[in-house]
């Protein structure tokens, strides 16, 4: 634990003088060592003192004719002494009460040369005084940790190290673009943070938005928040973490990314009204576009269909947006290319997902179109981990070794080897489903016919 400010007094002094400051400077979220809130029973008083006066940035000294005849209050002042003597910076803020300077000289010449505040000017003006210093203006940290509080986190003292990896993080781009290295983009459920490139309180707010970020891609990772979650689940999610029900609402279009489940009409909760905002709207860009576009045009006069609304928000049109399925199933797995990257799964473990009963809340409209769109796009074969290759390999050689369907070999020991392959993908989705069962509709949708078709006749393509 680290302290803003350690309160060194005598007990004498408590009842009229520094309890109350402690509590003033405690609402304004300082962390204070103060004997009343940092010691609990069975606390050696020694132990914990030492450890305030070592983790604390500065210690109020409150200056008094009991002061001077307490051994303990006098014994503080001599660690806070010796951290200056030692090379810190001036940490010591001393407080005179219902003393005179003639009378500290007395006492201490060195004490007396220090700029120090009197409280008989009241405690207000104690308090406003002590903030300057522990609180100066402009500080970003001290901005950045206050706005946190605002949004209910609880933040530690900003000498902690945990300040240092939010600092770090800010240098951090946007999730979406080409060939960038992994470790200084942002992930998942991240967005555009306020006040970029600023300086002073506006940096400050930069941080603070930043490190609720870190927050929520954390805590969206650890509780596997992703496109197959229920949509109340994610709902939840959102209204749980500081900050981020405030940025999904600013920017609806990357919430659909990360969550394209709630953009299917009826299932996104307080942001339904966005969501219909953003499909009428597309919907409107795509006719203008139709209407100015001589592809379009084009297209139009040979009866193919045309997108009538942007991907990310197609699954709450009534025909999809008029896109392939493959499209959309793909756009729903993995987003658009360069653009945020929703991915969490394999997309044979998104397969299973859709082939469990955990799937059942989708509209059936809607489940049917992701399941055709996953065995369109077929790239679930090739997104198995490498590490699954031993006991999944029987039935991929077969499988890729098959000219047509009629020719691919699926014995019992390909069986197996398939069932191995989704036993692990329902243990990864923690789902309780049959693998057998699983396996049933697995084969009875097609999914192995459908791309050896497709791999046959780009192989005959390609002769």
């Amino acid at each position: 634990m680290l302290y803003d400010v350690f309160i060194c007094h005598a007990s004498e002094d408590k009842d009229s003088f520094v309890r109350p400051l402690a509590e003033r400077l405690r609402k304004a979220h300082l962390e204070v060592w103060f004997d009343e809130f940092s010691l609990s029973i069975g606390d050696s008083l020694r132990e914990s003192i030492d450890k305030g006066l070592a983790k604390s940035t500065y210690g109020i000294v409150v200056l008094s004719p009991s002061f001077f005849k307490k051994k303990w209050p006098q014994r503080e002042l001599n660690g806070l002494v010796a951290r200056e003597m030692s090379g810190e910076n001036r940490i010591i803020l001393p407080i005179w009460h219902n003393i005179t300077a003639s009378e500290i000289l007395e006492y201490s010449p060195p004490l007396a040369d220090l700029k120090a505040v009197e409280s008989r000017r009241g405690l207000d003006f104690v308090y406003k005084e002590l903030l300057k210093k522990l609180r100066p203006k402009g500080s970003p940290l001290l901005t950045a940790r206050d706005e946190l509080i605002k949004f209910g986190m609880d933040p530690p003292i900003i000498t902690d190290e945990w300040w240092l990896d939010v600092v770090e993080a800010s240098n951090r781009i946007p999730c979406w673009g080409f060939a960038i290295p992994e470790n200084t983009i942002w992930g998942r459920w991240t967005f555009p943070l306020p006040c970029h490139d600023s300086r002073g309180k506006e940096r400050g707010i930069w941080l603070a938005w930043t490190a609720m970020q870190m927050r929520w891609e954390k805590e969206a990772d650890d509780n596997e928040i992703t496109q197959i979650t229920k949509p109340d689940k994610v709902l939840g999610f959102i209204g749980s973490q500081p900050g981020l029900k405030e940025m999904c609402h600013e920017h609806p279009e990357l919430l659909a990314i990360y969550a394209p489940q709630l953009t299917i009409r009826g299932l996104g909760g307080e942001f339904e009204e966005q969501f219909e905002e953003m499909l009428n709207l597309s919907v409107k860009h795509y006719e203008n576009m139709r209407k100015g576009d001589k592809a379009f045009g084009s297209a139009l006069t040979k009866n193919q269909l045309v997108p009538a609304c942007s991907e990310e928000i197609a699954l709450r049109h009534p025909t999809f947006g008029n896109y392939n399925s493959a499209i959309i199933a793909c756009n729903f797995v993995q987003g658009e290319l360069g653009g945020p990257k929703p991915k969490f799964y394999e997309v044979f473990e998104y397969l299973i997902w859709l082939l469990s009963s955990d799937s059942a809340w989708l509209p059936k409209k809607v489940h049917s179109f992701l399941l055709d769109g996953i065995k369109e796009w077929g790239v679930w074969v090739s997104s198995y981990p490498q590490d699954l290759f031993d006991i999944t390999r029987d039935f991929f050689n077969s499988l890729w070794k098959a000219k047509s369907y009629k020719t691919f070999k699926f014995s019992a020991k390909e069986k197996k080897s398939l069932l191995k392959w989704i036993e692990h993908s329902l243990t990864t989705l923690n789902l309780t489903d049959n693998p057998n069962t699983i396996l049933d509709e697995f084969l009875s949708y097609g999914f192995i016919e459908s791309f050896i078709e497709k791999q046959t006749l780009k192989n005959t393509k390609g002769k």
